[in-house]
C-alpha cells in the first residue's frame, strides 16, 4: 500500500533536494573526504560537521 505525503512532507522533500542539489553535489570537501578516508567518514562529516548537512538533518527528523 502506498503512503501519500502530506503538503508539508513534499514540501520538506524538496527542501532536502533542493539542498543536496546545490550545495552537496559540488562539495570538494565530501569529495576530498571520501576520497582520502572513505565513503563512510565523509558521510559522518555531512551529518555532523557540515552545517548544510545538519540543516538536511533537522529537516529529515521532521519527517519522521
Amino acid at each position: 500500500m502506498k503512503r501519500i505525503l502530506t503538503y508539508s512532507e513534499k514540501e520538506a522533500i524538496d527542501a532536502i533536494d533542493q539542498l543536496m542539489n546545490t550545495y552537496c553535489k559540488t562539495c570538494l570537501l565530501k569529495r576530498h573526504i571520501k576520497n582520502t578516508k572513505g565513503k563512510t567518514q565523509a558521510h559522518h562529516f555531512c551529518i555532523n560537521e557540515c552545517s548544510v548537512g545538519k540543516q538536511i538533518k533537522q529537516i529529515g527528523n521532521e519527517l519522521q
